[in-house]
């Protein structure tokens, strides 16, 4: 208990000084003495207030914010790893760090703006790393190059260290030269087929003279090779390389072996087996059954010609030499990334191709960016945020963003589209499009995100999975009654049996306290600041405080310049349309207010005269500003605009720490006190987060306070319940 002498002050004339004030935990039974120690006859004032600003908020003139008395409030905040859970940042929960601070949980801040994400539709492939190799942490979008080969290809997403998502570039149908996942095995002159074993996309390359280079993995080769037609090739493409083997017949039909004839009769069947490939003239035929000397056979593989060919001619069984990726990565070769320096080891297998297929990759950056990549793990989608998936880059074309609870391809697959709280603007592809999904409670768990393009069926794999988390986590964080040591990057505490590390540059300092009365229809809240905190400013934000259990808090700033009424609408036009406007924006402003926040009704009768009902007032307005709603806001008759003025407004901080916000905080106003006398009030009971403001006609009025202060629980901290449900 503090007895004595609490506080004195001889203030400056005429002006409003807070001479004494409790915290909120205590109050003080006071006598307030003033002596003028003037020689002439004075006056004085003093008033006991129970705030020390009244704060006036941003919202709906008949606000929904949710204040009560009790209820602290903090735009103090601190950023923390790993971070609160949700619900395990428990309101009114007292830490005190390594460093010797304590402080009280307010709550985790929570952002609201939308999550954005662009999306591009690119050829993905997934590449095993061996085990422990990856060094570093990569980055999406870098550039990858091999040591071994010095082939390149763009980094879309690392998973974990385990695999890389990989954009390759393919092989062009010109090209000569190109890369193989190895050499060995390989000799000049042999043949790379690449394909289908049909005549439909298959083709062949030879592998020039002196034209393997051990070094770098590389061929050089002659494309269009037995007279197969040149295309592009995927990269990653399995091709089988073949050699002339010395198992040579020849034909031995009799007659002219013709185009279409699938039973070819040769000498000596011995050495050839079902599923070997045979090299007649300039085609490849491949033999599906041996019976005697007569071979079954599929004509024309890989891009060769079924033609016709001279009895007696070469039947040349071909040797297969092993399977090979085209424009791939070097088996078992270091790769390093252009940006990050981080290291990977290739562990692929290239017995098979690789699988490459279109994917969704995002970036946070923008349309433009270069770090596109597959999101990894599944994306996390946070309740109480919307997230928006911009379609408006040329791959996502034909790429529709949906999103189906049951199936990986909603309709397309066996399942459903997906819509609750979904919209989808635009045409994929275009400007402008987008999809976009809000995420609350109710919203389904588990969510498969997929593209719905035409034909149906045509963009299967294209999408992914993500996943609702009811429970997220948040590294910043909201406190108050900061007490002790400041608080500083790197300082410790731990709550849970989970140590939180404030981060660098991780301490935001800003004003605290606590809630003694709110008025919803004037949006003005009236607070005690905590001990050691700095004032509230405009601007500042801060949460209410819902009392439903687990309820959603709402962000609230301090705003300046909010109108609070409107003069009267210009004149009736009989051109503008009936009807009533609801939630409308102003169009212009002949100030500088914010028009997105400003909202009004308009109702216009059959004459064309408007009522304008303000419903939020915005900010940042002037008493002298006019506003603007364009006819076509109303119906596009071809009525004049209509403008309205702007009559009052607010102040932001309707008082200061010094301020008045009521004559009724007065409990002396105008006291006369004569020269040489002092005044003894007694009985004066300052409560919890109250003050004492005097104010003096001259200043040679001093004010002494003595009393006693004690401990009180007359105010109750009430903070947000949080509970598992």
């Amino acid at each position: 208990m503090t007895a004595g002498r609490l506080a004195a002050s001889k203030p400056g004339a005429t002006t409003n000084t807070q001479l004494y004030r409790t915290p909120i935990d205590k109050s003080a039974s006071t006598v307030l003495n003033v002596c003028n120690q003037s020689g002439g006859a004075l006056s004085y004032r003093t008033a006991l207030r129970n705030y020390e600003q009244v704060l006036h908020l941003d919202g709906l003139n008949t606000s929904a914010y949710k204040f009560a008395k009790g209820n602290p409030i903090s735009a103090y905040k601190i950023t923390l790893a790993p971070g609160f859970q949700d619900l395990a940042a428990v309101p009114g929960t007292t830490f005190t760090t390594t460093n010797g601070a304590t402080a009280t949980i307010l709550d985790v801040f929570k952002p609201t703006d939308d999550v954005l994400y662009y999306a591009k539709v690119l050829p993905i492939s997934t590449v095993l790393l061996a085990a422990d190799s990856l060094a570093g942490t990569p980055t999406d979008g870098e550039t990858l190059t091999g040591a071994t080969s010095g082939y390149t290809a763009t980094l879309r997403g690392n998973q974990g260290g385990t695999s890389f998502n990989i954009q390759y570039t393919d092989v062009a149908s010109g090209a000569t030269s190109i890369q193989i996942s190895r050499t060995t095995g390989l000799a000049d002159g042999m043949y790379i087929t690449t394909g289908y074993t049909g005549t439909l996309g298959g083709q062949i390359a030879s592998i020039n003279a002196s034209g393997i280079n051990t070094t770098t993995n590389t061929l050089t080769v002659t494309r269009g090779a037995l007279g197969s037609t040149a295309a592009a090739i995927p990269a990653g493409s399995a091709s089988i390389a073949w050699s002339a083997s010395a198992t040579v017949t020849t034909i031995a039909e009799g007659s002219t072996y013709v185009t279409g004839d699938t039973t070819l009769t040769v000498a000596n069947s011995t050495g050839i087996t079902s599923g070997g490939i045979v090299l007649i003239d300039n085609e490849l035929l491949e033999v599906s059954e041996v019976n005697g000397n007569d071979l079954t056979v599929v004509r024309g593989r890989y891009g060769t010609a079924d033609v016709d060919h001279n009895d007696g001619v070469n039947v040349t069984l071909l040797t297969n030499n092993g399977t090979y990726l085209l424009n791939y990565w070097t088996e078992g070769e270091t790769v390093t990334g252009g940006t990050s320096n981080a290291t990977a080891v290739m562990g692929f297998d290239a017995n098979t191709s690789a699988v490459i297929a279109n994917k969704y990759v995002f970036s946070t950056t923008g349309v433009a960016a270069t770090d596109h990549a597959i999101l990894f793990p599944n994306p996390q989608l946070n309740i109480d945020r919307t997230y928006k998936y911009d379609l408006s880059d040329s791959t996502c074309t034909n790429y529709p963003l949906k999103f189906s609870a049951d199936d990986a391809e909603g309709p397309n697959g066996t399942g459903t589209e997906y819509t609750a709280g979904v919209s989808k603007v635009g045409t994929a592809g275009q400007a402008g499009a987008y999809t976009s999904i809000a995420v609350t409670i109710d919203t389904i768990q588990s969510l498969n995100i997929y593209a719905d393009g035409s034909p149906g069926g045509s963009t299967t794999g294209v999408g992914l999975q993500a996943n609702v988390e009811q429970n997220p986590s948040y590294t910043d964080l909201y406190i108050y009654d900061i007490k002790g040591e400041a608080l500083a990057a790197a300082d410790t505490f731990t709550i849970a049996a989970i140590t939180q590390t404030i981060q660098a540059s991780g301490v935001t300092a800003g004003p605290f306290g606590y809630v003694q009365d709110w008025d919803s229809a004037l949006c003005h809240l009236k607070v005690s600041l905590g001990e050691g905190s700095q004032a509230f400013a405009v601007n500042d934000a801060f949460y209410d405080t819902p009392t439903l259990i687990n309820g959603t808090r709402q962000l609230t700033t301090i705003r300046t310049g909010k109108a609070l009424s409107l003069g009267s609408p210009s004149g009736a036009d009989g051109s503008r349309t009936q009807g009533t406007y609801t939630n409308i924006s102003p169009n212009s402003t002949g100030g500088s207010g914010d028009l997105t926040t400003t909202k009004v009704t308009v109702v216009v009768d059959g004459s064309g005269a408007a009522t304008v009902t303000l419903l939020n007032g915005g900010y940042g307005h002037a008493g002298s500003d006019t506003l603007t709603i364009n006819d076509s806001q109303l119906g596009g008759g071809g009525a004049a605009n209509l403008t309205i003025d702007v009559s009052t407004i607010s102040t932001g901080i309707h008082t200061d720490t010094d301020g008045i916000y009521s004559a009724e905080d007065y409990i002396f106003f105008g006291n006369a006190i004569a020269a040489n006398v002092t005044d003894k009030n007694s009985s004066i009971i300052v409560g919890p987060g109250q003050n004492l403001l005097v104010y003096s006609s001259a200043g040679d009025i001093s004010y002494v306070l003595n009393g006693f202060e004690t401990s009180s629980d007359d105010y109750t901290v009430v903070n947000l319940t949080k509970q598992l449900v």
